[in-house]
């Protein structure tokens, strides 16, 4: 009986020696307080991209988008300026489908001229809707449009915009009276800040086959036309009209030269 109640004291003491050992192995020690890092300075802005000063706008505009579902063709005109080079891209949608192709840019003429045929399930579509990309190149920015396809001319014309001293856009012009919808205007230039495109846009309501715009520009627009780099551009957009099959139009209009 003596020597089963030491052993079982033996016993009990190894196991509080093994409980210690695992209790020392398993302690973490206690870490003193670190300072937070200090906060990183903000990354430099990029650098301005004054590429696009010394470029030209590409002037594109659109005379005829002529889309003929009887004869399975569509015939492009526009005009383009001739520094213009390499080829514009072609995307037509209409009947759920995508047609895409290039036509090679005509600079001595300056433009962009072709007549493509379309297939079958295509031209099953009463119109289609063009959407034209020009890249641009060394000397040229790039420019693209996106407007109806169709069989009726919509005969857009406009006067040349203007802005007056005080900041007012004036700009008017004419279009087939069976035309309903709006005509865009779009200003483009180029800021000498930062060398981005900029683009301000002003809608006229068509009424009576005639179209007109009177806007007062606000005083941050104004600033940045005072500080651009390049001349003040106008795009004057008729998208079309799909209820009599009417295909879009576009006018380009120089409004202030380079400072």
């Amino acid at each position: 009986m003596k020597q089963i109640f030491i052993a079982l004291i033996a016993c009990l003491g190894g196991a509080w020696i093994v409980g210690g050992a695992q209790a020392q192995q398993y302690q973490q020690p206690i870490q003193p307080s670190q300072p937070a890092p200090p906060p990183q300075p903000p990354a430099p802005p990029p650098p301005a991209d004054l590429a696009n000063c010394s470029k030209q706008t590409a002037k594109m505009s659109l005379v005829r988008a002529d889309y003929d579902r009887i004869r399975r063709t569509i015939s492009i005109f526009a005009p383009i300026t001739t520094l213009a080079s390499g080829v514009a891209d072609v995307e037509l949608f209409g009947a759920r489908r995508i047609t895409e192709f290039s036509i090679p840019i005509d600079s001595a003429r300056g433009r962009i001229r072709a007549t493509r045929g379309v297939d079958a399930a295509q031209a099953r579509a009463q119109s289609v809707i063009l959407t034209l990309r020009y890249q641009g190149d060394a000397d040229t920015r790039p420019q693209s449009l996106r407007l109806r396809a169709g069989r009726r001319a919509a005969k857009l014309s406009s006067r040349r915009p203007t802005i007056s001293p005080s900041g007012q856009l004036d700009a008017a012009g004419a279009i087939t009276r069976r035309a309903q919808g709006v005509v865009r205007l779009q200003l483009e230039w180029v800021n000498s800040a930062d060398g981005q495109i900029v683009v301000v846009e002003r809608r006229a309501r068509i009424r009576n086959g005639r179209w007109g715009i009177r806007s007062q520009l606000p005083a941050g627009v104004l600033s940045q036309i005072r500080d651009r780099c390049t001349t003040v551009h106008s795009y004057v957009l008729f998208t079309g009209y799909q209820a009599l099959n009417m295909r879009g139009e576009l006018r380009a209009f120089q409004v202030l030269p380079k400072p």
